[in-house]
């Protein structure tokens, strides 16, 4: 049960290297669903981080029914059920920026990389990591290679 548990706190993280190997995997192998060059517009870049957000909330309400269990049976229930949202939620978030960003004329490689850089900002100074939010928007606002 200890084991079931410790999965349940490293639900996140481990989520996240998932998804970041099944977009590599995407990459290499040229899945239509997975493969970032693929173009997308500014209405489904928004609705398409509203569902992930939506996901990852799942995952961490399943994540804490998790380590909440007494069951193995119960555990390894809300186990998979947070593994399939956290890892579906991740991939989306990731892939409808990085497509979002091929779609202005960025390289797809600069969305995680921005990612990263606010959530670091966040230690360093809070003016900076309230600008770099406001810059997210630029994705949303700026108009792509098929206008829509």
């Amino acid at each position: 049960m200890e084991i079931i548990q410790l999965f349940g706190y490293t639900m996140i993280p481990i989520c996240i290297i998932i998804s970041i190997l099944l977009m590599i995997y995407g990459k290499t192998r040229h899945i239509k669903y997975l493969d970032p060059k693929v173009p997308l517009g500014r209405l489904f870049y928004f609705f398409g981080n509203a569902f992930s957000f939506m996901c990852c909330i799942l995952l961490i309400s399943f994540g804490s029914y998790v380590i909440q269990s007494k069951d193995i049976a119960e555990g390894i229930k809300y186990l998979i059920l947070g593994y399939s949202f956290g890892i579906y939620g991740f991939t989306f978030f990731f892939m409808t920026g990085m497509r979002r960003a091929y779609d202005i004329g960025f390289p797809f490689w600069v969305y995680p990389i921005f990612i990263a850089l606010i959530l670091l900002s966040l230690f360093i100074n809070d003016t900076i990591f309230e600008f770099l939010i406001l810059g997210m928007y630029l994705f949303l606002l700026q108009p792509g290679r098929n206008n829509n």
